[in-house]
């Protein structure tokens, strides 16, 4: 189950669809997780690593991919 505080500051408006969908849906579940997990870890690495690691820079790309997944998602 998702914290779902990571999505009420990204999709503040869409949180009885996302919890919609990912109720009806468990492949959208499954990338609301992963989108957890990946913000989660670039949350830490953000900590840990210099701002122009190689692994942050991974991170932020596969959230920005994992968004537009989503947000592609709400949109169908």
């Amino acid at each position: 189950m998702q914290s779902w505080s990571i999505f009420a500051k990204r999709w503040p408006d869409h949180m009885l669809e996302l919890q919609k969908r990912c109720a009806l849906n468990p492949n959208f579940s499954q990338i609301l997780s992963d989108y957890e997990e990946a913000w989660t870890a670039l949350d830490r690495w953000r900590g840990v690593d210099p701002a122009d690691s190689n692994r942050i820079a991974d991170y932020e790309r596969l959230v920005c991919e994992l968004e537009a997944e989503i947000e592609q998602g709400l949109n169908t």
